[in-house]
């Protein structure tokens, strides 16, 4: 498709980076529930970006992430910290643990190591499910998967062992409830 304005090709681009943006949408509607009810303070963190401007126009040339990101969020629930990676998957009966990159795992592993609470919430799309997978279940996964074993986690695994998150307190996802906070 041609911007006749600007005279260019426009592309169609389908990233996965937005693929959990639904899942992020009910996390802030949460986030911001928690905050107004003073049940928690968690706020989303920002991906640094640098970017390069062409310094005839002004106009952004190009941009690029400056290093990378730790995790979604983090803050505080009655005193504790507490540290999450939001995850989603089309797969019906696994989540690759290849969605997690090494530097998201070894944040969530020291942030766990100094005390706070660290999880990731798992999105099943196919299924509408969101579960709360514990830093301690991922780090049993995350080992097994080194070692030469499974390289995702059952979705069966995560009906027997992990929380849902399902709706309280006047939220449609109620995440913290289902984390045990």
């Amino acid at each position: 498709m041609k911007d006749r304005k600007r005279g260019i090709e426009m592309r169609k681009f389908i990233s996965t980076a937005n693929r959990g943006m639904g899942l992020e949408n009910y996390i802030n509607a949460a986030n911001t529930a928690y905050k107004l009810k003073k049940i928690a303070l968690i706020d989303k963190k920002p991906v640094p970006i640098k970017f390069r401007t062409d310094k005839r126009t002004g106009r952004i040339k190009e941009a690029w992430f400056e290093k990378q990101s730790t995790v979604d969020y983090y803050g505080i629930v009655n005193g504790v910290p507490v540290a999450f990676e939001c995850k989603s998957t089309r797969e019906e009966t696994r989540f690759p643990l290849n969605n997690i990159e090494e530097h998201q795992y070894e944040y969530l592993r020291e942030f766990h190591l100094q005390k706070g609470v660290s999880f990731l919430l798992v999105e099943f799309a196919a299924h509408q499910e969101i579960y709360i997978l514990k830093f301690e279940q991922l780090q049993q996964w995350w080992f097994e998967s080194r070692r030469g074993g499974r390289k995702s986690i059952p979705y069966k695994w995560f009906q027997e062992n992990c929380k849902k998150c399902g709706p309280g307190r006047g939220l449609s996802v109620d995440y913290l409830a289902a984390a045990g906070l």
